[in-house]
């Protein structure tokens, strides 16, 4: 004869709910605080610490929480704190990764700037007619000979990736070439400098 088994108090549920929970979360997130870690060391790598870094601080800041909660063998916290990192270090991540490709594009446009004027002025000067145009180029280009190194030392920046570099040295030379370019073409100077910023 079967017998239906005993029913179970509410009591019991709820021991064998927290026995469950508690089960889940015995062991400490080692997986999550690895990929939280990794995911750190990426947004570093993509430039976060110079373009993102508020988002690097809390990716950052979570995973020492999650460490802290392991030590503590809150092991629902450190997960919990281990996910927020590895989140915020992928936001990280993506927000350094645009604004470097922002900051390559703004480079490579201002030294496309840069040579334009550099080769204006050059043709300029060249092409002087006698008289006081002759002496303005003559001025010129000793002014557009000191010029020529640090415009090449930007390109080569620009060449090698180093975008901070060239954003440094690219608006100064742009001024410059600028107001050469205006002197040469006989501009006044509050000309130059209107157009210049």
């Amino acid at each position: 004869m079967f017998l239906p088994p005993p029913r179970a108090s509410a009591t019991t549920w709820l021991c064998v709910l927290l026995c469950g929970a508690a089960l889940g979360c015995a062991e400490p997130p080692t997986k999550e605080i690895d990929q939280a870690q990794a995911a750190v060391e990426v947004a570093v790598s993509a430039g976060a610490e110079r373009f993102a870094a508020d988002d690097l601080a809390g990716a950052r800041t979570a995973l020492l929480q999650a460490r802290d909660a392991v030590s503590q063998r809150d092991y629902k916290q450190a997960l919990n704190h281990a996910i927020d990192s590895r989140e915020r270090a992928q936001t990280a991540g993506r927000h350094a990764a645009e604004a470097s490709a922002a900051l390559k594009r703004d480079t490579q446009a201002a030294l496309a700037e840069v040579l334009a004027l550099q080769a204006q002025a050059q043709r300029l000067i060249a092409a002087a007619p006698p008289g006081a145009a002759r002496v303005r180029a003559r001025r010129a280009r000793s002014a557009q000979a000191r010029l020529v190194v640090p415009v090449q030392e930007a390109r080569a920046a620009v060449e090698a990736g180093d975008d901070a570099k060239a954003a440094a040295a690219l608006p100064g030379l742009k001024s410059d070439l600028q107001r050469l370019v205006d002197e040469l073409e006989g501009r006044p100077p509050t000309q130059s400098s209107r157009r210049a910023r």
